[in-house]
C-alpha cells in the first residue's frame, strides 16, 4: 500500500526554508501530542521525496523506496499514540527509514537462500528425468548468475551464501562497513533476481 499525497497538498503546504528542522519538530509533535491528521499530512509531503531518495540508496529500487517510506508513515500515524522520540524528529525519520530498508534486505536475502536451499535439498532421484534436468540446469544458471555478479557483489554473496558468514563477520573480514556489506547484497540479489526471473 502507497500513501498518496493528497492533491490539494501538492503544491502548498510548507515552504522550504532554513526553518525545516522546526517544522518537522512542530509537525510531528502535532501528530503525536494532538492526532492532527492536517500535520501528518503536511509532514509526509514536506519529508516524502527526500525520504525516499534516502531509502533508494539503499534498495536500489525506486518503487520499493516508495513503498517503504509510505509504510513508515503509516505505522507513525497508527502508533502516534505510543511513540517516544528520544532523538531529534528528523533523525527519528530517517533512522526509520533506514531500519526498514535493512529489514527488507535481510527478508529478500533469506527468501532468495531458503528457496535455493530447500530446492538444492531435494534429492535428484526423487525427481523424474525431466524434473532432474531442470533442476540441473537451474543450479547451473544459478552459478552463472553469481559468476557474472561484480567481483565485491560476488564475494559478499558468496561468503554469506557459501560460509553462512554474517553481515558483521563479512565487514570484518573484508575491512568494509556493514552499510557496505549490505549494499553489495542488495546488488547481487537484485541482480540474480533479474536474471532467473521466470525461473
Amino acid at each position: 500500500m502507497t500513501l498518496e499525497p493528497p492533491k490539494s497538498y501538492r503544491k502548498a503546504a510548507y515552504p522550504r526554508s532554513n526553518k525545516a528542522a522546526g517544522d518537522i519538530d512542530h509537525l510531528l509533535a502535532r501528530v503525536l501530542e494532538h492526532d492532527d491528521y492536517e500535520a501528518f499530512e503536511k509532514l509526509f509531503i514536506f519529508n516524502y521525496s527526500p525520504l525516499r531518495n534516502f531509502c533508494k540508496k539503499i534498495v536500489h529500487v525506486n518503487e520499493v523506496a516508495e513503498e517503504l517510506v509510505s509504510e513508515v508513515f503509516l505505522k507513525i500515524w497508527s502508533n502516534r499514540k505510543h511513540i517516544v522520540i528520544a532523538s531529534s524528529p528528523k533523525s527519528y525519520l530517517y533512522t526509520a527509514v533506514r531500519n526498514i530498508s535493512f529489514d527488507h534486505l535481510r527478508k529478500e536475502k533469506h527468501s532468495i537462500m531458503t528457496d535455493l536451499e530447500e530446492a538444492a535439498a531435494v534429492p535428484c532421484d526423487c525427481l523424474d528425468p525431466q524434473r532432474c534436468s531442470e533442476f540441473e540446469e537451474l543450479q547451473e544458471r544459478v552459478e552463472r548468475a553469481v559468476n557474472k555478479l561484480p567481483r565485491q557483489c560476488k564475494l559478499v554473496f558468496q561468503m554469506s551464501r557459501d560460509r553462512g558468514m554474517k553481515y558483521n563477520e563479512i565487514a570484518e573480514m573484508l575491512q568494509l562497513s556493514v552499510k557496505t556489506i549490505e549494499t553489495q547484497m542488495g546488488r547481487a540479489l537484485k541482480s540474480l533476481r533479474i536474471s532467473l526471473k521466470g525461473d
